[in-house]
């Protein structure tokens, strides 16, 4: 990877919302372990951060209008049926109002939205200023400069300790495949590099 740059508050909350405001419980099984665990969570925290994921911007819309959420723990999980996840932080008060919405998106961001992501990481931050969106049919909000854009219907939802489970079919996708993913890494942003082009 190149071009990596510090994200203050993205480390720390990689699915970057607002802090507790005691959202209730959502009536899911906890698959979390009540034993404590053998390691400290910074320690758990720095392993986890050796696994470089991409970035993403979770969508929806209510009647106050469009809602986005930071989240780069995404996932595919089956060709056929086709269904992706992701883990929004327990504590994410947006997410208590997404997951109301029925369908949501998922836009997978490029390494050009670093500054985009540096920006929203603030709470207070308007995910939507300065970037270009539209609405699906279903009234899914897609960032039109997202190299990826999957729109979504929650299938099942689990509690796993300090976050859900949300297992999601995709409906409608589009892909763009010119231009290079932000990648997050080791509480850092950065871009992808093709070390085997010079094997090709």
């Amino acid at each position: 990877m190149g071009r990596i740059l510090p994200a203050p508050g993205f480390a720390d909350a990689p699915d970057v919302d607002l802090p507790d405001v005691g959202v209730p419980d959502v009536g899911v099984p906890d698959v979390g372990e009540a034993a404590p665990a053998p390691f400290g969570a910074t320690a758990f925290r720095a392993a986890l951060g050796r696994f470089a994921t991409g970035v993403t911007l979770v969508t929806a819309s209510d009647a106050s209008g469009p809602l986005g959420l930071v989240v780069n723990s995404f996932t595919s999980v089956s060709l056929d049926p086709p269904l992706i996840a992701i883990c929004p932080s327990r504590r994410s008060f947006t997410w208590s109002r997404l997951r109301r919405c029925g369908r949501f998106g998922v836009n997978v961001l490029s390494a050009a939205h670093l500054d985009y992501v540096r920006r929203v990481a603030d709470p207070e931050a308007d995910r939507f200023a300065g970037i270009d969106h539209r609405f699906t049919d279903a009234g899914v909000p897609r960032i039109g400069s997202a190299i990826a854009f999957l729109e979504c219907e929650p299938v099942s939802e689990q509690l796993a300790g300090d976050h859900f489970i949300v297992v999601a079919r995709v409906h409608q996708l589009i892909a763009d495949h010119d231009r290079d993913p932000l990648i997050f890494s080791d509480g850092r942003l950065g871009s992808f590099v093709d070390v085997e082009a010079q094997w090709r």
